[in-house]
């Protein structure tokens, strides 16, 4: 259950992160956001992983690199390439994350 928590709450990160590089979503009045979603999601992929392998589910080796991802990301500035291609990989390790635990 947390793995998939996990996921949605990385996915609405994800997608408004999308949404802000496209220029659909304006945050400048509420840039806390994403920073907020960003922490409740790095909390809670730490949890799913730290979960995941006391309780030997099938995602937890796929999860644990987007935790090295997660010290970096913060690192890169946002709306560059770096920054989309490590939300991107991000992105592959949940995937296949949730290949594994189906």
């Amino acid at each position: 259950m947390i793995f998939y928590s996990a996921s949605i709450l990385f996915g609405l990160n994800f997608a408004l992160g999308v949404l802000v590089q496209f220029g659909i979503v304006d945050t400048k009045p509420f840039r806390w956001l994403h920073h907020a979603l960003f922490f409740a999601v790095f909390a809670s992929a730490a949890l799913a992983v730290a979960v995941g392998f006391w309780q030997g589910e099938p995602y937890r080796w796929a999860l644990l690199p987007v935790l090295a991802l997660y010290v970096v990301l913060p690192r890169v500035r946002a709306g560059t390439a770096g920054h989309a291609a490590l939300a991107g990989a991000a992105l592959v390790f949940y995937a296949t994350g949730l290949v594994f635990s189906l």
